[in-house]
């Protein structure tokens, strides 16, 4: 079945959201998001069959621009931004000066690592790409915390040239990887805090380090899970709740404990202790309070037990009481006082 001359591919995520426009400064001004230099964008062929659509979300200093287009050219009078340039459907060509770089979709990308100079890109039919612009010096640290160096140690691998990324390195397919993650931003593509709070950004820099430089990161991933790096991380995180109880304790505070962001934790603490960090912190807190109460002084009350617990309010904590234990707690300092 053929397709009509103004077909156009999905985006990598904001379909429900993006329009189809027959106009191309509004792909101009969603890739200006991410290509500030960005100097024009001219149909090639017929101008009356042109179609786009386009949208940009950014995530703290992670900008995702998703497009889908008919034929294009782009320009930018020079390129100060270090881009990956992710083909979904069909291919693009980035050219600068005697540089010619073609990727395509499911195979490879193209890393632009900015040094101000004129450069243009090319889609010969309609296709559908992920433009990402990075904060190099981020993309520097990620690379440095996966591989366990310091700051100012120096990188085994050069982030300063232009060149086509493998999307696939033996069995592991980076461009599923990052396709399931636009699946994530595609959830929350107008609530940009959710996926930061989520992590996104953070898997995305993971993400392009390792297809950047599978051979030194990989082996270093693989090294990290053996070692049962998070085992250890967790011991500390559940040692610290148990010396804070009666402490405010939020996950903000145990992500700095962890080392990790909110995701790696609720991950790790599930995988190792089978229940989310929230959930554990108010088991011990329960298991605290039957304790206290089992062993209570004259005149010792249910409140001050609570809140010498870390329970912030007394129907909370005798409702969840009751729950665990099967009684009230009020029950048990009777019992202790008979």
């Amino acid at each position: 079945m053929s397709r009509s001359s103004n077909w156009l591919p999905p985006l990598p995520f904001g379909d429900a959201v993006a329009r189809i426009s027959k106009d191309t400064s509004g792909c101009q001004r969603a890739l200006s998001e991410a290509i500030p230099s960005l100097r024009s964008c001219d149909p090639i062929g017929n101008a009356d069959n042109f179609r786009q659509r386009t949208i940009a979300v950014r995530i703290k200093e992670l900008c995702l621009v998703a497009s889908a287009t008919s034929a294009m050219s782009a320009k930018a009078e020079r390129n100060d931004q270090t881009l990956l340039l992710i083909p979904f459907h069909g291919g693009t060509t980035l050219r600068c000066g005697s540089t010619s770089l073609t990727s395509a979709a499911g195979e490879s990308a193209i890393f632009v690592r900015g040094r101000h100079r004129a450069g243009d890109t090319v889609t010969r039919g309609p296709r559908s790409s992920l433009c990402i612009a990075l904060d190099i010096a981020r993309l520097a640290g990620t690379v440095r915390d996966m591989l366990g160096l310091t700051a100012d140690a120096e990188l085994p691998f050069d982030l300063d040239r232009d060149r086509i990324v493998p999307l696939v390195h033996g069995g592991i397919s980076f461009d599923t990887t990052i396709r399931r993650l636009c699946n994530a931003v595609d959830a929350h593509v107008r609530q940009p805090a959710i996926l930061m709070m989520l992590g996104i950004d953070d898997s995305f820099y993971r993400t392009i380090a390792m297809a950047l430089a599978p051979e030194q990161l990989l082996p270093s991933a693989i090294a990290a899970v053996e070692s049962d790096d998070d085992g250890r991380r967790i011991t500390r995180v559940c040692e610290h709740i148990k010396a804070h109880l009666g402490e405010p304790l939020t996950l903000t505070h145990l992500e700095q404990v962890f080392g990790r962001g909110a995701r790696s934790l609720q991950m790790a603490f599930l995988k190792r202790v089978g229940v989310s960090p929230t959930r554990w912190i108010r088991d011990q807190r329960l298991d605290l309070a039957r304790q206290r109460l089992e062993n209570a002084e004259a005149g010792a009350s249910v409140a001050a037990i609570a809140t010498g617990c870390g329970f912030s309010r007394l129907s909370t904590f005798s409702r969840e009481y009751a729950s665990r234990f099967g009684e009230a707690p009020s029950k048990v300092l009777e019992r202790r006082r008979a």
